[in-house]
């Protein structure tokens, strides 16, 4: 894989509001789009890897899709994995519309179709590659998957996915698109909402809040999975989803306003 590839997760809080079941911001992800083709015009390859916000985490977490199999609740279970997914293929269809508009060509990598295992355990097929060897960006985003144990199905997380795709691909740089922070900050809870962590380390402490509605572990997950890309070789940044220009500047290496992980 070519040293100029671009790897982008859209946040699910940030593309989707997370309060209400299925409602996507059609604004936001347009502009995102608007953004992508500008990256690849910039001569970079990308990959977008986005997340389920309100057409995910409410009906998994209800579900508890995310501890596996519950004999006790497994009809139910089986009715909102079916429902997930038909959400997430719905959520997935906006995001390729707005590429398309953008004359960009995109096609869907489908984790539960394609692959299998909950995780970091998950196994990608080779049709990522196949896809960027066609000049084709693909777009994949968290799902409820198939395992091989008794579990049977877990959820494999839009942040997992980046950690995997580090290992896979030769990613040169992971940018995760945010809701509500232009980057890290050190805690939220401060009158003043935080301040903002412009270079992180391992051996900073950060404050951080439960997200309700999440499935998947949050800011958390997100700096764990973050750090795990940077010590594998990739730039890592995250920034506001909003302030796109800034994730521009964070690729041409200029400077932004962001979090930018270091040693």
């Amino acid at each position: 894989m070519p040293e100029d590839l671009v790897l982008i997760k859209f946040g699910g809080s940030l593309i989707t509001d997370k309060s209400k079941i299925c409602l996507e911001k059609i604004d936001v992800i347009e502009q995102l789009c608007t953004m992508a083709k500008n990256i690849i015009s910039m001569g970079k390859k990308l990959v977008i890897v986005h997340g389920a916000g309100s057409f995910g985490h409410i009906k998994a977490k209800k579900s508890n899709l995310f501890e596996g199999k519950n004999i006790n609740n497994y009809e139910s279970q089986l009715l909102s994995i079916k429902e997930v997914r038909r959400d997430m293929l719905s959520l997935n269809e906006i995001i390729l519309d707005s590429l398309k508009k953008q004359n960009l060509s995109a096609e869907s990598y489908i984790p539960h179709k394609e692959g299998k295992g909950d995780g970091i355990n998950y196994i990608f097929s080779n049709k990522i590659d196949e896809l960027l060897n066609s000049n084709t960006i693909p777009v994949t985003y968290g799902d409820v998957v198939d395992t091989a144990d008794t579990k049977e199905f877990g959820i494999l997380s839009g942040d997992d996915i980046c950690e995997l795709l580090t290992r896979k691909l030769n990613v040169s740089h992971v940018v995760f698109a945010i809701d509500g922070a232009d980057g890290i900050v050190d805690d939220p809870n401060l009158e003043n909402g935080g301040n903002l962590i412009k270079n992180y380390s391992i051996e900073h402490r950060v404050v951080l809040n439960k997200v309700k509605n999440d499935v998947t572990g949050g800011m958390d997950l997100k700096i764990k999975r973050g750090y795990n890309c940077f010590k594998h070789g990739s730039r890592v940044s995250i920034i506001n989803g909003k302030k796109t220009q800034m994730i521009i500047n964070a690729i041409k290496g200029i400077d932004y306003i962001g979090t930018e992980f270091v040693n």
